[in-house]
């Protein structure tokens, strides 16, 4: 057979290790959803679901050019 181009390989290795990734990642929500427990981490800016309402923030305020 034909040898694998490095690219190749370092893809699939990548490939390998998001999919053992995903796969822990899948079993720990299971885990927790079914002993009832919540993470112990605080709601994140992607999280899904939060206990308190998002805050609007408001940016700082440009300040204006003076003539």
């Amino acid at each position: 057979m034909y040898r694998r181009p490095r690219f190749l390989e370092i893809l699939i290795g990548i490939r390998e290790e998001m999919a053992r990734e995903a796969d822990f990642d899948v079993d720990l929500f299971v885990e927790n959803v079914r002993t009832g427990r919540r993470s112990s981490r605080p709601a994140g800016k992607y999280s899904m679901t939060t206990d308190e309402p998002k805050r609007k923030t408001s940016k700082p305020q440009k300040p204006s050019k003076s003539k």
